[in-house]
């Protein structure tokens, strides 16, 4: 079989490009399109290598991890395996859905070039693949998302703190990424007026010197709880949020320990419908702990 490499690199070159692009925008990523270009050649190059010299699954993933890093040099490694993963299903997508519509029109040939797989069929069935794929895949995202109904958005959770506790309508915010930098627990953000019966007034009536460290000594014993949250939002690089460290929580029958609740100076909703936002996370780990505890009473 005759294999123009121009040809294979013009054609990965494009494919792989694509791919990338998809990629960043699934995992809301602002990159460069340089990177994106030279993370696109990289692929291509290494398309025309294994040409030449046979390649095996390492090399492919070894690939796919510097493709990655070059368009996304993230030392936090869940957000890198969260990229390598979205990159991985929009490459085996495409991929599936090309070689399915080629072999629907007009069949494919697989052949060997030194060690090497090639499918042979024309780039038309490959871009087509690629819109194809992406379609599929913004379907499934669009239909993941509809199952977020107004049931389960609104959540009622009960905040118990030392002695005290209080019941808060919150919303789940997808969002909201929000962690304690040291113990790494989601952060479950409240409107200052929903915490007045947990948290004394006094802490609620005086965050800004609090923040800066001049009342540490006034509040006790609410001085261990007391934790300092950044955050980034629109307009405010640099924030922060005073949290206090609840007992519990509980959500849907099922308990949280030792949450940090940040408070919120303002209301989240003018018509006051919720007054807290809680994150995925903290309900993925609440459903973690449901399965352990249903396990242990087996």
């Amino acid at each position: 079989m005759i294999v123009y490499a121009d040809i294979v690199f013009i054609e990965n070159l494009i494919i792989n490009y694509v791919i990338l692009y998809v990629t960043t925008l699934l995992k809301k990523i602002k990159v460069s399109y340089f990177r994106i270009l030279l993370s696109a050649i990289c692929g291509s190059v290494y398309a025309i290598v294994s040409i030449i010299v046979s390649d095996n699954i390492i090399s492919k993933i070894i690939l796919s991890i510097v493709m990655i890093l070059i368009i996304y040099p993230t030392k936090d490694i869940r957000k890198f395996l969260e990229t390598l993963a979205i990159f991985y299903l929009v490459s085996i997508t495409t991929g599936g859905a090309s070689i399915a519509i080629s072999y629907l029109v007009n069949g494919y040939k697989i052949n060997t070039v030194n060690g090497a797989t090639i499918v042979d069929f024309p780039i038309l069935f490959s871009s087509i693949g690629l819109i194809l794929g992406i379609i599929l895949i913004k379907i499934t995202i669009n239909n993941v998302k509809s199952k977020i109904t107004q049931k389960n958005i609104f959540y009622d959770i009960e905040v118990f703190i030392g002695n005290k506790r209080t019941k808060i309508k919150a919303l789940l915010d997808t969002g909201n990424m929000l962690k304690d930098p040291i113990s790494q627990k989601p952060v479950i953000v409240a409107t200052k007026r929903s915490l007045k019966n947990v948290i004394p007034q006094e802490i609620l009536e005086d965050i800004k010197n609090i923040l800066g460290g001049d009342r540490l000594g006034d509040i006790k014993p609410f001085e261990n709880r007391i934790k300092v949250i950044p955050f980034k939002s629109l307009g405010n690089e640099h924030g922060m949020l005073i949290g206090i460290k609840s007992n519990k929580i509980i959500v849907d029958n099922n308990e949280i320990k030792d949450v940090i609740i940040g408070i919120y100076e303002k209301e989240f909703s003018r018509r006051k419908r919720y007054d807290a936002l809680i994150g995925i996370d903290l309900l993925y780990e609440e459903e973690c702990n449901y399965e352990f505890n249903r396990k242990i009473k087996k």
